[in-house]
């Protein structure tokens, strides 16, 4: 029972406490799934304390030149191999790509076939998947995407992108950087960045 903090084991009769959160994560929207039965209204009440909000990769492409460093990091540590870059002209493809399939997740499996498909210590647009390189060429026609993006989508991840430079800029300073984009105050600026879903790494 969550809301009295205790549990009962399997084959036992009484209940115990513990102390402990619990953490519950969806893809789903849980607000639609309780209006159509599909979540129980009274669990979703318990979990329903905390919200952090996740948006898709297509919705902060400022994200990927550090999600694709860390995952050639962590896949180059797997297979034992020496650090290898990826080269300014591949990550502009990556981040010109419309990760709408997948998410983080397909970026992961494209990133270890470009770590296969390179023999040097540098991974170039020429190890990208041609799928991807095309879609994901600068300039690519807009039917060449799974979709097109809106207005709102674009101005959305342009405003985090924007910031998301300015805070690497001032060391994560929230202060200095909301003084830096002519905010009025830090408060703002925290707005800002619990709308994208910005967090210090």
């Amino acid at each position: 029972m969550l809301e009295e903090r205790q549990v009962t084991r399997v084959g036992a009769s009484k209940p115990i406490t513990v102390n402990a959160r619990v953490v519950a994560a969806t893809n789903r929207n849980l607000d639609e799934e309780v209006d159509a039965g599909r979540f129980r209204r009274d669990l979703y009440y318990r979990l329903n304390v905390h919200v952090l909000r996740v948006p898709p990769l297509r919705d902060r492409l400022s994200d990927v030149p550090e999600l694709a460093d860390h995952i050639v990091a962590t896949m180059c540590a797997r297979f034992a191999t020496k650090r290898k870059e990826i080269a300014p002209d591949a990550l502009r493809v990556l981040v010109a790509y419309d990760w709408r399939q997948n998410n983080v997740r397909e970026l992961r499996n494209i990133i270890e076939r470009m770590i296969i498909a390179s023999d040097g210590e540098t991974i170039g647009a020429e190890h990208i998947p041609q799928e991807i390189r095309e879609d994901g060429a600068p300039g690519a026609p807009p039917s060449s995407r799974s979709a097109p993006r809106t207005f709102l989508e674009q101005k959305a991840e342009a405003e985090r992108q924007i910031v998301a430079l300015a805070l690497q800029r001032n060391d994560w300073q929230i202060t200095r950087t909301a003084q830096e984009l002519g905010l009025a105050d830090h408060s703002s600026l925290l707005k800002i960045m619990r709308r994208h879903g910005l967090v210090r790494p």
